[in-house]
């Protein structure tokens, strides 16, 4: 993991300007679909009592986050107080203005290393469960959801999620295992192999995950009502799973376009694609941007404490060449 992180520091600029283009080519995109008047309006008409909620939750969504660091952790036998699971959730937030693919949400995990532990390993696997869980979570709420209001695409697309991701964390114990990838993977494919023979602590991950989500899937749908108040609750519920989904892959920075474009594709024939659109916009807004600045301390004094994220690391206590 701290390999990783130093490579990915290196290549940052590069990813940043391919960020910027694929941003500038989704909006370019969304723009030309769209009536950039009737966008401008929905913005400025939005019933501020469904925006204020959808504030209040944003806010209070850290402290279900750190909840949930804390329990992915407990579930690897890693045992880590909850105001340090807070601060590190908190550097995440910040690190995801920055990093695609809420990529935060992996390289938080190196500001609770301390005197060398977790280790590496521990952390590795505790950022992939953690994602592979998260995703799960979206795509079982996205298709319970969908099911439930007879949305068949919405319901196909969620579908396909769980089960790709089901696969795709059964795998994951086996990783060690595999050709190319399992000499590298080894150590913690340990961990993960390690962790899955304790149920009860994963059933907590995922209830703990599908919270969270719940949350955030709350909030996108207050911020439709917003714009359209004759839109169901349920059905704006239900269209944010695989919108989200959408706006994790990395191809714009914090999913701006792709989270936006899903969104009203899901949520087409029942509000316009501009109240969508400003729906995804004020999402974007609330979630990556708000918590962003609200982390900003956190960063600062974490990376004062630290100074460099890998200074802990093995490699960097061997002694040198005598």
């Amino acid at each position: 993991m701290k390999n990783q992180i130093s490579a990915g520091t290196k290549r940052f600029p590069t990813k940043l300007l391919l960020r910027l283009a694929g941003t500038a080519v989704a909006l370019c995109i969304l723009l030309s679909v769209t009536d950039t008047e009737k966008l401008a309006k929905a913005l400025e008409n939005a019933e501020t009592e469904y925006l204020l909620s959808a504030f209040l939750i944003t806010i209070a969504s850290p402290f279900l986050t750190s909840f949930r660091l804390k329990v992915f952790l407990s579930a690897t036998g890693t045992k880590v107080a909850y105001n340090k699971c807070l601060v590190t959730s908190l550097c995440g937030l910040s690190l995801n203005l920055i990093l695609p693919a809420r990529g935060g949400d992996l390289v938080k995990l190196a500001y609770l290393r301390e005197d060398g532990k977790p280790s590496w390993p521990i952390l590795t696997g505790a950022a992939l469960l953690e994602r592979g869980f998260d995703v799960l979570a979206l795509g079982l709420i996205g298709l319970t959801a969908s099911l439930l209001l007879g949305l068949q695409n919405a319901a196909i697309a969620a579908g396909f999620v769980v089960t790709a991701t089901t696969l795709g964390l059964l795998l994951l114990p086996t990783m060690g295992s595999l050709p190319f990838v399992g000499k590298k993977a080894g150590d913690f494919a340990a961990i993960i192999q390690k962790t899955s023979r304790r149920k009860l602590y994963l059933l907590g991950c995922l209830s703990t995950c599908c919270l969270c989500w719940i949350g955030n899937s709350i909030i996108m749908g207050f911020l439709v009502k917003a714009f359209d108040n004759t839109v169901s609750i349920t059905h704006a519920y239900s269209a944010t799973p695989p919108s989200i989904i959408a706006g994790i892959v990395p191809v714009s920075l914090w999913g701006v376009g792709t989270r936006d474009g899903a969104l009203a594709y899901f949520l087409q024939g029942s509000t316009p694609a501009e109240n969508a659109i400003s729906a995804g916009f004020l999402y974007t807004a609330f979630v990556y941007w708000l918590l962003g600045l609200i982390g900003l301390p956190a960063l600062f004094f974490a990376k004062r404490k630290t100074k460099d994220m890998t200074d802990q690391s093995p490699e960097s206590n061997a002694p040198g060449p005598s």
